[in-house]
Order: C-alpha cells, then sequence, then structure tokens
C-alpha cells in the first residue's frame, strides 16, 4: 500500500471524465494521461467513473469487450505502481458471463475486481438485461488495512444501505463510489440544483454521517448517444461536510486531501458501535 493510505492522510484524485462508447483504445489512453496528471500532483488514489473504460450505453456491445478492457487493464497497471486506481470495466469472469464492474489498480498489480450488486432496470436503464449482478458473500472486500483501507461501490449500490453498512464494518475507512449517473430532472431544480444532483447529495451526505466514514463521488460527464451525465463528483468527510466538488456538465479533474483518522474523531459523538444484528435477521426473512 501506498505511504499515504498507511499514514491515514492520502491525496485523492477525481477524474470526471467523459469516454467515447465502445472505443477502449482511446479511454485507455485518457486513462494513462490522467493517472499520470493525478500521480505528479501528489495523488494516492485516482477513481473513474462507472463503465469509464467503455462507456455505459453499451447494450449488445458490452459482449464483445470483456477481453480489449482485460488487455487495457494490463497496460494501464503499469502506470500503477506509485499511485492506486479505480477504473470501470466490463469484466467477464466465466466464459460468456459479462459483470458492470471496478478494477483496483496498484503497486503494479490488478489487486481486484468488484462486480456491481445492484443492477438497475427501470427508465433507460436495462443493466440486467446484459449483466449479473456481484455475490456479496464472494465479491464483497476492501483494499488495504487499517486505515488506508477503502471499498469500492457502483452506482445503484449507493442507493441501498447494505453495502455501504458491510464494507464500513468490515473496516473500511473510505467509501469510493463511482458511477454513470445520468442528467435527470433539469426542470426541477432544488436550491439552484436539478433534482438528479440534489437527490445523489442527500445519499452522499447520510452514507458519510451514519457511518462516520469519507465518501468519494465521482460521476461521469458529457454526452453518449441521446443521454447526457453531469458530474458533479466530490468528496463528504465523515461529519457530512463536502470538503471538494467538481463542476457539472463537463469534464474536470480535482484533488482533495483527507484525514481518514477524522472517522475515529467523528465517531465519538455518533452510535456507530451500536449494531443491531437482529434487524438484519428480521430482513433476511421478509
Amino acid at each position: 500500500m501506498h505511504a499515504g493510505l498507511r499514514s491515514g492522510r492520502l491525496r485523492v484524485a477525481l477524474a470526471q471524465v467523459s469516454t467515447r462508447i465502445g472505443d477502449i483504445k482511446s479511454n485507455k489512453e485518457k486513462h494513462i494521461e490522467y493517472i499520470e496528471r493525478a500521480r505528479s500532483e501528489g495523488a494516492d488514489l485516482v477513481v473513474f467513473p462507472e463503465l469509464s473504460l467503455t462507456g455505459y450505453l453499451l447494450r449488445d456491445v458490452a459482449y464483445e469487450v470483456p477481453q480489449a478492457c482485460r488487455n487495457a487493464l494490463e497496460e494501464i497497471k503499469q502506470f500503477c505502481r506509485e499511485i492506486y486506481a479505480v477504473v470501470g470495466v466490463v469484466w467477464e469472469p466465466r466464459p460468456g458471463i459479462i459483470q458492470n464492474a471496478a478494477a483496483i489498480l496498484g503497486e503494479g498489480e490488478i489487486k481486484c475486481v468488484i462486480p456491481k450488486y445492484y443492477l438497475p432496470t427501470y427508465g433507460l436503464f436495462e443493466e440486467a438485461r446484459y449483466f449479473m449482478p456481484g455475490d456479496p458473500q464472494r465479491d464483497l472486500r476492501i483494499v488495504g488495512s487499517g486505515l488506508g483501507a477503502f471499498g469500492t461501490l457502483i452506482c445503484e449500490d449507493l442507493w441501498h444501505p447494505e453495502p455501504a453498512e458491510a464494507l464500513v464494518r468490515l473496516g473500511a475507512e473510505l467509501l469510493v463510489c463511482i458511477a454513470s449517473s445520468p442528467l435527470r430532472g433539469l426542470n426541477n431544480l432544488v436550491e439552484g440544483r436539478t433534482w438528479i444532483d440534489h437527490a445523489w447529495g442527500s445519499i452522499l451526505n447520510a452514507t458519510a454521517l451514519t457511518h462516520t466514514v469519507h465518501v468519494v463521488f465521482v460521476n461521469r460527464a458529457g454526452p453518449e448517444d441521446e443521454e447526457f451525465f453531469w458530474g458533479g463528483s466530490r468528496v463528504i468527510g465523515p461529519d457530512g461536510v463536502e470538503l471538494e466538488r467538481c463542476r457539472t456538465m463537463e469534464e474536470d479533474f480535482k484533488t482533495c486531501e483527507v484525514n481518514l483518522s477524522e472517522n475515529a474523531r467523528a465517531r465519538r459523538f455518533s452510535s456507530f458501535r451500536v449494531h443491531l444484528r437482529e434487524f438484519h435477521s428480521i430482513l433476511s426473512k421478509l
């Protein structure tokens, strides 16, 4: 683990990029460019959006890109010897079975690949038509140890309370959520922001406050087919206070230093230590 992650202080880079659908070569080059930029600015971790290597609205193209994603990761990992990266990919764990996943790169290796658990299939979303969901009992994991540990979630996963809680209970001091959230509510502003920006802000703040943990959110920006992704990536502290934010509606890049020891301080004034497993027992039977 990078020295910054071991010490409890780390600099996180938010790579709010726009990608070309199905163009793995071009997207790979953009990832390398941003990884090098993040490293040059002293970042310990750089985070890209959901399906950043492929584009989001893949449909049947999703079956054609897994090998190209593997090949691209093999090249990108060479640039991750002094920095960690979270990259959105299409992953093929078994022949013909594909997943919407996050690849964790570091120390010149592919450390692990984390699949998405909750696949939205409503409105414009049709992920369950193509992807297999992750299995929490097999796939849930954190990277690192102690104060440097972080867990990764993908978009819809954060709209459900269980994945974040499980990762924090496993020891994650930083939650990383990558997303490809399309623009919604442009004509329904809430306090001057689009409804989707407001909705994500509510979820991110509540997650950080409830679990007294730092939360990193990196969302896609820019157009794809008939959709537009609104960006708005940000970092939230364990007290629910926003530490950094990217612009909306366009590509952006920000770095933010976080002190993970602040999680422990926040927990002095919360009921985080109290965990009634009986509620989960009841939920498992409903």
